[in-house]
């Protein structure tokens, strides 16, 4: 492709320009023509955006909260994904609109009553709770994608921004006294529902070890 590109410089008469500024300006507009999905987004994109006491409203229709069923993280953070009841799906880039993380925060709280009483129903059925690709809860055990984790046995729970060739992306890390299991957060959706379980299972274990501990 450089090649053919400089070929072409020289047979308009643009050989005296540098070969690097030849081959960058023929790549333009490969490079324009492959951002060409985000460019459509952002030209078609709803504006208007707004958080009300029970539901979203996103370009003039209507998603009432207690039809999501999972909200995930896309492209670590970039842009939050949303499943409706109905099967429709909407993927809220948040470089479109200011204060994406006020968004996001307000959009789990009002989606965290309905989707933690399904879980905790789920789970006093003896069901395990799926929390996209990399994670699922059952009543006494933690599974992510490298493996399992018994919840008695959890140690710590924590999030690490890592960066990848520039690209920022959110590890989950939840440690036992062995070792230390990971899962990247776009294998994640629902975290704020599976985070708020486990802060409730762990908060039962403390109380009963310390009933224990005074029992003793």
């Amino acid at each position: 492709m450089a090649v053919a590109i400089g070929i072409y410089g020289g047979r308009v008469g643009f050989t005296t320009l540098p070969a690097s500024l030849l081959i960058f300006g023929g790549l333009m507009p490969l490079m324009t023509i492959g951002q060409l999905p985000t460019l459509a987004y952002y030209a078609l994109s709803p504006r208007k955006l707004s958080l009300d006491e029970q539901a979203m409203i996103h370009g003039g229709k209507i998603y009432p909260y207690a039809e999501m069923i999972s909200i995930g993280s896309y492209v670590s953070k970039a842009a939050t994904q949303i499943r409706m009841v109905n099967g429709k799906q909407l993927l809220l880039r948040w470089d479109v609109w200011l204060g994406c993380e006020i968004w996001e925060r307000i959009l789990e709280a009002k989606t965290l009553p309905h989707l933690h009483r399904k879980a905790c129903d789920a789970l006093e059925r003896g069901e395990k709770v799926g929390f996209g690709p990399g994670a699922s809860l059952g009543q006494k055990t933690l599974s992510l994608r490298e493996g399992d984790v018994a919840i008695t046995a959890i140690s710590s729970i924590r999030f690490v921004n890592e960066s990848n060739m520039g690209a920022q992306r959110r590890i989950l890390h939840v440690a036992d006294e062995r070792r230390e299991l990971t899962v990247d957060e776009d294998q994640l959706c629902n975290q704020h529902v599976l985070l708020t379980l486990l802060a409730e299972k762990l908060a039962a274990r403390d109380a009963d070890e310390t009933v224990s501990a005074e029992k003793s």
